[in-house]
């Protein structure tokens, strides 16, 4: 009896309509397990409605300890090689090169005659996990320089993975009908030089680029690499300087009339910006839309004051009689700074059509520094952030940011400081203290534990050993999986034994000791569990 009433009330999905079938679908994660269930299994229905979902495929969550790993492998050998003429877009792993290359052996030439969007990612996700980090490279080469930023840890691929990049992008069939090509932006490339061949050698429809250069000749040797063909150009670069590879003389030879659309992301701080990224944009007339993200240092042959509104109106705006719309976010530094009101750089600005503001700061150390940014505020970072900066205001205007470095050795970063930064910057996933002055209220209590909801990557290197107790012993955080932090804070912490400081680093896949640097002792795997397991699974 029981049976033939389950039987009555069990409901098959091909009984459903269309319509529900499609919205189960949709919440299949990723998409390729959907494809890699359905196709080649022998429902024609099903296979027509899944079909309509291949426009777009994202198998970037893949990772080697993956339990869907049968399906992924399936989904590249069987289903992919069917559904090729459907691909528009496709964004996957540098490790899935290899599947492609397979791939292209099954099919014709037509079967890519759709495809225009492609976006290759480093594939930084833990082997046990599949979490993304980003710190397993810790740069501390330029850690102790006054004002500069490090973070994130952008990194670059080994000599035999890089090859293999280059060599996919000058041959692979799949870079003949792009027009859209992304690279992680965490990880930046070499051009080579023309003299060695063109890097899109076989694009001709390629128009929009977004990637991150290791070096600025890197970038002028793309532009005049692409030239005419390109219409939009998102890129990111490691270091700008001077250096021998004849790359002011190339300057003047960039010619990109239908580049409309530039973003230029630099947060290392540029040492040569009057000699090379002014005469850069200088040559980019046609441009439209402009959007730079910058840190200007007085290394180098800067500028012997803060960027203001004048400067971009006349070594930047002056150029680009097309020019429609401006975005930016300028960080500029200087050693000795005079002390100029807030009010002084805003007055620069008058004749911009937009709102912007800016925020000014004085340090101990002797350097000063200057923020303008365009407003609603467009960038996803900010770096060496004091007490004294605007952070917060009714308008919520850096609500978006995921990357903090805070900094200040006037005075010490208090406990009302963190709760309100948890308030104003809800996504923060990326935060490094810099700060040795003690806390003068110390916390007696765990009545008002403070949350970070998202924050993954905690950098803990020049401190106080009161901030170290602050966030994993009075702070909750679910989320962290990396950590940097020196090894007198960290051995306070663990002779503490606080049960939220445990709870904290529950998670954590990755431990980086500084000061001295030492690799993880017994004592440290007993307080970092998933740190031990990940040790032990790769020995």
């Amino acid at each position: 009896m029981m049976n033939s009433l389950l039987s009555r009330n069990v409901v098959e999905l091909l009984d459903l309509p269309n319509e529900i079938i499609l919205a189960i679908m949709n919440k299949v994660k990723p998409q390729a397990l959907l494809l890699s269930s359905i196709i080649g299994i022998g429902n024609n229905r099903l296979e027509l409605l899944v079909f309509d979902k291949c426009h777009s495929i994202d198998v970037t969550s893949d990772y080697s300890g993956s339990p869907h790993r049968t399906l992924i492998t399936r989904f590249f050998f069987n289903v992919m090689p069917r559904i090729c003429n459907s691909i528009q877009s496709l964004i996957i792993n540098l490790a899935h090169i290899c599947y492609l290359d397979h791939i292209t052996k099954l099919i014709d030439d037509n079967s890519l005659s759709n495809f225009i969007h492609l976006k290759i990612m480093t594939g930084r996700l833990y082997d046990n996990t599949g979490t993304r980090y980003t710190s397993y490279y810790y740069d501390n080469e330029f850690h102790h320089y006054p004002l500069f930023s490090t973070v994130p840890q952008l990194f670059y691929l080994n000599d035999l993975l890089a090859e293999k990049l280059v060599l996919f992008i000058h041959c692979s069939p799949f870079m003949r009908s792009i027009v859209s090509f992304e690279y992680d932006h965490d990880c930046a490339l070499s051009v080579p030089s023309s003299d060695k061949g063109l890097f899109f050698t076989q694009s001709p429809h390629l128009t929009h680029v977004s990637i991150t250069l290791r070096q600025f000749h890197d970038c002028v040797c793309l532009l005049n690499q692409l030239g005419s063909q390109l219409h939009s150009f998102s890129v990111s670069i490691v270091h700008v300087r001077l250096d021998e590879n004849n790359s002011i003389s190339q300057l003047t030879s960039i010619f990109c009339p239908n580049l409309k659309y530039l973003t230029m992301t630099i947060y290392r701080n540029i040492l040569h910006y009057e000699q090379c990224i002014l005469p850069l944009l200088q040559r980019l007339s046609n441009v439209e839309h402009l959007t730079l993200l910058l840190t200007v240092s007085v290394k180098g042959s800067g500028p012997d004051h803060f960027i203001d509104g004048f400067d971009l109106e006349r070594d930047i705006i002056l150029y680009m009689p097309q020019l429609r719309q401006l975005n930016f976010h300028i960080r500029s530094i200087l050693r000795q700074a005079p002390h100029i009101e807030s009010d002084t750089i805003c007055q620069s600005f008058v004749k911009y059509e937009q709102s912007i503001d800016c925020a000014l700061d004085y340090f101990n150390n002797k350097y000063g520094q200057c923020q303008i940014y365009s407003l609603p505020f467009i960038g996803n970072r900010l770096d060496f952030i004091s007490n004294r900066f605007p952070l917060f205001d009714v308008k919520n205007r850096f609500s978006n940011v995921t990357i903090l470095l805070l900094f200040d050795d006037v005075k010490s970063f208090e406990t009302v400081f963190f709760e309100r930064i948890s308030r104003a910057l809800p996504r923060l996933q990326t935060l490094e203290v810099i700060n040795q002055l003690e806390q003068e209220e110390k916390i007696k209590t765990t009545i008002n534990i403070i949350e970070f909801h998202h924050l993954s990557l905690l950098i803990l290197h020049d401190i106080h050993v009161n901030y170290a107790e602050q966030f994993l012993c009075q702070s909750r955080l679910p989320c962290l999986v990396e950590l940097i932090i020196r090894d007198d804070a960290l051995s306070t912490i663990i002779d503490q034994n606080q049960q939220q400081a445990k709870d904290n680093c529950s998670k954590v896949e990755t431990l980086q000791i500084v000061e001295p640097w030492i690799e993880p002792t017994n004592v440290h795997l007993n307080f970092f569990p998933c740190l031990h397991s990940k040790i032990v699974d790769q020995s």
